[in-house]
């Protein structure tokens, strides 16, 4: 597996806008996006941050009461959700991963631009990792 690097950090949060602000005031970080976002019928508020040129931080909310995000937000609190790494081949990666007995949930090939998959936590620690496949205009185009 070639990863690239360390893309972004998701969080998880009730207020959005709240947690935006904080971000731009306090953190000094660029908005990069922000939209509405539907994944598999469920609506949700996203937006990404630029922090200094080095990373990004992706705000994750939804509307939805049974949403993936608000069952994380009840279950764990809101906090960190998953750290994404950039890989040059998201499928050679899914096998190399595969091959060791690690466990990829939810490989996604269908957006040419954005090609994901997930570590499961109970293979990484706690933590979700998102791997993603992506050109770097993916950001700004």
């Amino acid at each position: 597996m070639k990863v690239v690097k360390v893309d972004h950090v998701g969080v998880a949060v009730r207020d959005k806008e709240s947690a935006a602000r904080f971000l731009t005031d306090i953190l000094g970080a660029r908005k990069v996006l922000d939209e509405p976002w539907e994944y598999r019928g469920q609506v949700f508020n996203w937006a990404y941050f630029d922090i200094g040129g080095q990373g990004r931080i992706e705000l994750i909310s939804s509307p939805d009461p049974d949403s993936f995000i608000n069952r994380f937000i009840e279950k764990r609190g809101e906090g960190m959700h998953h750290i994404t790494i950039q890989v040059e081949d998201l499928m050679e990666a899914v096998e190399d991963l595969r091959s060791r007995g690690i466990t990829v949930l939810d490989v996604s090939l269908e957006n040419p631009h954005w090609k994901e998959a997930f570590i499961s936590p109970r293979d990484s620690f706690g933590v979700l990792i998102q791997l993603a496949e992506f050109d770097e205009d993916y950001w700004t185009a």
